[in-house]
């Protein structure tokens, strides 16, 4: 079972486990969805909803669903839902017989911290969808001890994933929509702030080495590695598109001033994987933007 499965991740997610041989059932709201087609056999309810019979006739539950806006979660309502939907889970998992659970978090629960971020890291939130995030793996912590010695809780963090069919709400997808139509990219700030970035095939291909190991880890990271300031990033945006221009707004509050995953773990753990280039992702994208521009 896969929830948020008509999302931007967990969309893609089922598409390639389906490809796989796997059979699986993807769950979501239609609250945050992609713009990527919807999978067939998908089933329109909250996660809130799903009881322990609905987990009883999985293996392995991915529960991607949530909204996932920084700046939006610092008004009412985003770290509520976020909060009980995934404690619902994991309670409704924990009382069921599937095996596996795999929770998504966000390198935001690292928050302000130097160097690239292992998952020993401590705890650092700076905004109310970090803290749920934080609550989250918390209390993955709490509800292990509960479980067979057969059945675990991993939690996977990830890193500003983008790609084709992301909405326009993450800084990726508003430069490319900025380009596509020709209006200037909005820059936040100085624009010196770097982040990492993770093209969503390889994401995917993350998420399938950690389903596929014999055990999960309780936290691991899903990122690149490597952090792109936001002022290259606009930059390699407009060689994408061939054409571009760029202007800067106002720094969001309680900016941070940079991400970068520590990926030493995963690759001890599952191997490395080959990149996509930046480049080649930005031109990927730009494919489906409206209206989609054609690249060399």
């Amino acid at each position: 079972m896969v929830t948020g499965g008509a999302g931007f991740i967990g969309s893609a997610l089922t598409q390639s486990l389906r490809i796989a041989g796997h059979m699986v059932t993807p769950v979501d709201n239609l609250s945050v969805t992609s713009p990527r087609p919807r999978p067939t056999d998908l089933q329109v309810r909250d996660v809130r909803s799903l009881t322990t019979g609905d987990l009883d006739t999985v293996d392995t539950v991915v529960h991607l669903a949530a909204l996932k806006s920084v700046p939006a979660s610092f008004e009412v309502g985003g770290f509520e839902h976020n909060v009980a939907a995934d404690r619902h889970v994991i309670h409704t998992f924990t009382s069921s017989t599937a095996r596996r659970l795999l929770l998504a978090s966000s390198c935001e629960v690292y928050g302000e911290q130097s160097g690239p971020l292992a998952e020993s890291a401590p705890y650092a939130p700076r905004s109310p969808y970090a803290a749920g995030k934080v609550a989250t793996e918390q209390m993955a912590d709490i509800y292990r001890p509960r479980l067979e010695s057969d059945r675990e809780i991993g939690v996977v963090r990830f890193f500003n994933t983008f790609g084709p069919y992301e909405n326009p709400d993450a800084v990726v997808p508003a430069f490319l929509d900025a380009v596509a139509e020709n209006r200037p990219l909005v820059i936040e700030g100085h624009g010196r702030q770097a982040r990492d970035l993770t093209y969503i095939d390889d994401a995917v291909t993350m998420l399938n080495r950690i389903l596929g190991a014999p055990a999960l880890l309780p936290v691991i990271n899903c990122g690149s590695g490597r952090a792109v300031s936001i002022l290259d990033l606009a930059q390699a945006v407009i060689r994408a598109a061939g054409r571009g221009t760029t202007t800067h707004d106002a720094a969001r509050i309680n900016e941070i001033s940079s991400f970068t995953a520590d990926l030493d773990l995963f690759h001890r753990a599952y191997g490395a994987i080959d990149r996509t280039p930046l480049d080649e992702a930005l031109a990927l994208s730009l494919q489906t933007r409206t209206p989609a521009l054609t690249v060399a």
